[in-house]
């Protein structure tokens, strides 16, 4: 939900497709499975070079709740570059619950880098795509990434529109925060432990902003020039954010921005 492209940089979504697959093939993880692990993610916004982050895609018909405003009405993630990605993990889950698939994300976390050491500094994007909607759920995929964290990866952080159902508590040492549509959510979710995400029309400038009781800092990665999410690492501590009544902001984008802009609190 966050970024100047969330979506894959254009040049690199080919490779980015195959990836997903290769990469389930080579750690013996079922192709028809609903969700997938990238290593590397070639997302221009996570990083400059298509290395150093990691990523996991899950299927949003599966997992996404369905009270989510930008749902078929917008979402980054089914529109543009990531469209074909999310379009097959959604065919393979006709059928599937979302712990069935919350399941199949912790094994690809498992499995990847065939479930042996994970490179030093490495860092880990949970759900370009998808979501986990209930605490089973999420305490499956924190599971796999806290195993992940014990086999040398840095750090992992997501988002969640799940979070006034699903206790912070249940997703461990995985940095999430709320996402939401509206400022006046933002006290209401850091009670419950998470730091705040804003999905926002667009940007006047860089500078934060105080809304409805929080301090809101304009995604860097968004603002700024060459800041990718290796670089800013905001998302990286949500429990710094939660203490100083703090959250980000993400300008929304992609293709379908307009129609998402339809869903979102004027400031």
């Amino acid at each position: 939900m966050n970024g100047r492209a969330e979506s894959i940089g254009s040049r690199d979504t080919k490779r980015e497709s195959e990836a997903i697959m290769s990469k389930s093939k080579s750690n013996k993880v079922d192709v028809k499975a609903s969700a997938a692990y990238v290593s590397n993610s070639a997302n221009v916004k996570l990083s400059k070079t298509g290395k150093g982050v990691d990523a996991t895609y899950a299927s949003i018909k599966a997992t996404c709740p369905k009270d989510c405003k930008l749902r078929d009405s917008g979402c980054y993630s089914q529109t543009g570059n990531t469209f074909f990605t999310v379009k097959r993990l959604d065919e393979t889950a006709n059928g599937k619950s979302g712990i069935m698939v919350a399941k199949e994300e912790a094994f690809a976390i498992d499995n990847s880098y065939r479930g042996k050491k994970v490179p030093d500094g490495q860092l880990l994007r949970i759900h370009v795509s998808g979501d986990c909607t209930t605490n089973t759920a999420a305490k499956k995929v924190s599971a796999a990434a806290n195993r992940w964290l014990k086999r040398g990866g840095k750090r992992v952080w997501s988002y969640t529109h799940a979070w006034r159902n699903v206790k912070r508590e249940s997703w461990g040492k995985v940095n999430v925060l709320a996402s939401m549509e509206s400022p006046k959510d933002g006290m209401a979710a850091i009670k419950r432990g998470y730091a705040p995400a804003l999905v926002v029309g667009s940007f006047t400038n860089d500078k934060a902003f105080v809304a409805d009781g929080i301090r809101w800092i304009p995604c860097p990665a968004q603002t700024k020039d060459k800041v990718t999410c290796q670089d800013c690492k905001l998302c990286h501590n949500v429990d710094k954010l939660v203490e100083r009544n703090a959250g980000i902001a993400f300008a929304v984008h992609g293709v379908q921005k307009n129609k998402a802009k339809r869903h979102l609190t004027v400031l």
